[in-house]
């Protein structure tokens, strides 16, 4: 296995996609990308928020835009998530803008750029939640972490 690549939204189903994803990353010493998506409505109401913030204290604020507040969240569940396996996992925690209808083809194009491998993606059933790792054939802004030892 190269890489993998775990799709990360703010469903309650992230600790244990995440906590599946990683146990296996430790056992195969690989490396995951962590996949959060920002709309376009999401990036343009945090700039004008920053903005306002910014006009009423008279100063510039630290670039804070969506997609770090993503891949902040990204890194924290999987910190979370994570714990327990002794920092033995790496991960690069990416963002995209896509709205939810495009989504899908950039987790694909995401993977290839990655090199990923497998992608894990969190069922989506009204009944009940579950969590499933897809085999990926083919091989924005990032941060880069490893969970805490």
């Amino acid at each position: 296995m190269q890489s993998s690549l775990v799709v990360v939204d703010s469903a309650d189903s992230n600790e244990r996609l995440l906590a599946e994803a990683g146990q296996i990353a430790a056992g195969t010493d690989t490396p995951l990308v962590l996949l959060t998506r920002v709309t376009e409505d999401e990036l343009v109401e945090n700039a004008e928020t920053l903005q306002a913030m910014s006009d009423a204290a008279n100063t510039s604020q630290e670039s804070n835009s969506a997609r770090e507040v993503a891949n902040r969240f990204a890194s924290q569940a999987a910190d979370e998530a994570f714990e327990s396996l002794d920092g033995t996992v790496e991960y690069d925690a990416v963002s995209v803008v896509a709205e939810e209808s495009e989504f899908a083809d950039e987790v694909i194009r995401v993977a290839d750029e990655r090199g990923c491998d497998h992608v894990y993606v969190a069922g989506r059933q009204r009944s009940a939640r579950r969590c499933s790792a897809t085999p990926h054939s083919a091989s924005s802004s990032t941060s880069t972490g490893r969970s805490p030892s």
